[in-house]
């Protein structure tokens, strides 16, 4: 190989890494600016007590930005309140467009069970709230004894309200079906209590469903389903 045509080909290989390095930049840049501005306007949507963070997902997303395409985009916020229910919110959207258009997604709020427990009434008074499994737990105690029990509930949801229906009383190593409970007199009081509850989602944006709600270790966990064509 001759010097000219060596130093041909380490000129091109010097500018082909010149252009990733550059490109990379770019693109790094322009989303780093992206992802600051959907987070500013989801901060104003959601008004947060906490943080918000939003993450394009999509590989090369800064330069598919500059074509008027973000693609798929992730957004956390802490401290949202709704209902009077302070809560924290992470949302997942498809194919967004840089006018805020996008294909549908999912999304979550995680609230915590200190707040279930308030927001259940009658069946949550006196009780302390906790997950396992996808189940709900309520433990408290009761009779002069101050025996503690779990009652253990199952939770539920439609597109508009999830229900808490109590299935077993866990006692002294004991468990008894919420529906057993009639046979024995001691615990007749506790069994008025232990009806299901339905608790309602109100205020949803249009084209925002919930589709599932679980007991999870960091608070109860609501799942949405986001249509198309919402917008950021």
């Amino acid at each position: 190989m001759t010097s000219s045509r060596r130093s041909r080909i380490l000129a091109l290989l010097a500018s082909a890494a010149t252009l990733a390095v550059v490109t990379c930049g770019t693109d790094l840049f322009v989303e780093h600016r992206t992802e600051g501005r959907i987070a500013a306007h989801a901060s104003r949507r959601l008004d947060p007590q906490g943080p918000v963070h939003a993450h394009l997902t999509t590989p090369l997303a800064g330069l598919r930005t500059l074509a008027g395409d973000v693609g798929d985009v992730e957004v956390s916020a802490r401290g949202v309140r709704r209902q009077h229910t302070v809560m924290d919110v992470d949302i997942r959207l498809k194919d967004v467009t840089t006018d805020g258009d996008s294909a549908g997604g999912t999304g979550t709020a995680t609230v915590g069970y200190d707040q279930v427990t308030r927001r259940l009434g009658a069946l949550g008074d006196g009780l302390t709230a906790a997950g396992q499994d996808g189940d709900l737990l309520l433990s408290g105690s009761a009779g002069r004894l101050g025996l503690p029990f779990t009652v253990r509930a199952r939770v539920t949801a439609t597109a508009r309200a999830f229900t808490v229906t109590p299935t077993t009383v866990d006692v002294l190593g004991r468990s008894v079906a919420v529906g057993d409970l009639a046979s024995l007199p001691a615990a007749s009081g506790l069994r008025s209590r232990l009806a299901p509850r339905t608790v309602a989602v109100t205020g949803l944006p249009r084209g925002v469903a919930l589709t599932s709600a679980r007991a999870a270790g960091d608070g109860l966990v609501l799942g949405f389903s986001i249509a198309a064509g919402q917008r950021l």
